[in-house]
């Protein structure tokens, strides 16, 4: 059969430029592409039309397909065993506690790590029969690294992160009489406000699971040094103070929120009227339309947020005016009514003001129960 007016392969193909000049440049004679067998004659070959060599695929391209998906499984599997271990309890605890008490610094490090997660996921389990929190090895651990990193001189940022992770892991231990001493300590420092804010962040954790419980802490001793430094005039030190004074329901922690109400910055008055909110005061009705109105006058936008210290500012005052709500709401059943008209005309221009979809869903909550009340 003749073939007449045959077009160039490429034109029908639609090869690309590259490819194209790859067929062009192979030679007629070229060993890969030997000229057309005898029942082909009368039909000259093209080199062009045929296409270049198949060449199998090397090692590296297997690995790649195969042995690099794999691991990546492996390694989602391990971490996934892992946290599965740490929730069951099959990571010893006492394995852990040796390591904090290694002299090699990795090891050492790795197990305070290990028995920091141990207790958030002994914590979350429901029904737990382990109760870490209540391990008195794991508390003198834990509180005997803490009491030696402390007397690191001087301090450094590498020691101040270690610190703050130490004091937020005695802060999930429930073992008072070996983890109140060391914070109390670390309270009463005078020459390091770091060393104190640390401190205070851990006994605000145990204040607040213990009243969270229906047992608040009961340690005169803790109180008075918080009470101390609750007339400090360290804007932070007072706020802590106040907010952990209102976890410990007392005459003494009482008459000292009344104090804090009127006086100092507003986080430490909006902390004052929360506490004794919890105790079941309207003390502080007057700091809480204060809350709401500045929320309202400057609102509460994350999209705003640009920089570290912006988003300090906006997690702050998002806490206070998530806590503000929460002790209106619990004090509803308790409001004169000419309170609470005043307060559900702020929580309306609040939900209105507030751009954070959580905070805004709560100040409608307080709105709607204001309203049927």
């Amino acid at each position: 059969m003749r073939l007449e007016g045959r077009r160039r392969p490429d034109a029908d193909l639609n090869l690309t430029e590259d490819c194209r000049d790859l067929m062009e440049s192979t030679r007629p004679d070229d060993p890969e592409f030997p000229p057309a067998s005898g029942d082909e004659a009368g039909v000259e070959r093209d080199a062009s039309s045929v296409p270049p060599p198949v060449e199998p695929p090397s090692a590296g391209f297997i690995v790649q397909l195969f042995l690099i998906p794999a691991l990546i499984v492996a390694i989602v599997v391990g971490v996934y065993l892992l946290f599965g271990q740490l929730a069951s309890g099959e990571i010893d605890w006492r394995q852990q506690v040796d390591n904090v008490r290694s002299q090699n610094p990795h090891v050492r490090w790795r197990g305070a790590m290990a028995l920091a997660q141990m207790l958030d996921a002994d914590a979350q389990a429901s029904g737990s029969e382990q109760r870490l929190a209540e391990n008195p090895e794991i508390a003198r651990a834990l509180t005997d690294l803490f009491l030696e990193i402390r007397l690191k001189t001087p301090y450094d940022e590498e020691t101040s992160a270690q610190l703050d992770f130490l004091s937020k892991a005695l802060g999930r231990i429930d073992v008072p009489e070996i983890v109140f001493p060391a914070l109390l300590e670390a309270i009463e420092t005078e020459q390091n406000p770091e060393l104190r804010k640390h401190a205070l962040t851990a006994v605000a954790m145990i204040a607040g699971r213990a009243f969270e419980s229906g047992q608040p802490l009961n340690d005169p001793t803790l109180t008075s040094a918080v009470i101390g430094v609750s007339a400090t005039g360290e804007p932070l030190d007072r706020h802590q103070a106040a907010f952990i004074l209102g976890l410990i329901p007392s005459d003494e922690t009482k008459t000292r929120l009344d104090v804090l109400v009127p006086a100092g910055d507003l986080l430490t008055r909006a902390n004052a009227a929360v506490g004794l909110a919890r105790n079941g005061s309207l003390r502080g009705l007057p700091v809480f339309e204060e809350v709401f109105a500045d929320a309202v006058a400057q609102p509460l936008d994350p999209g705003q947020v640009k920089t570290d210290v912006e988003a300090q500012g906006f997690f702050e005052r998002s806490i206070l005016v998530r806590n503000c709500i929460k002790a209106v709401h619990a004090l509803r059943e308790e409001l004169p009514e000419g309170d609470r008209r005043r307060l559900l005309g702020l929580t309306t221009e609040l939900v209105d003001a507030l751009h954070d979809p959580k905070l805004k869903n709560e100040a409608l909550e307080l709105k709607i129960v204001l309203v049927d009340d």
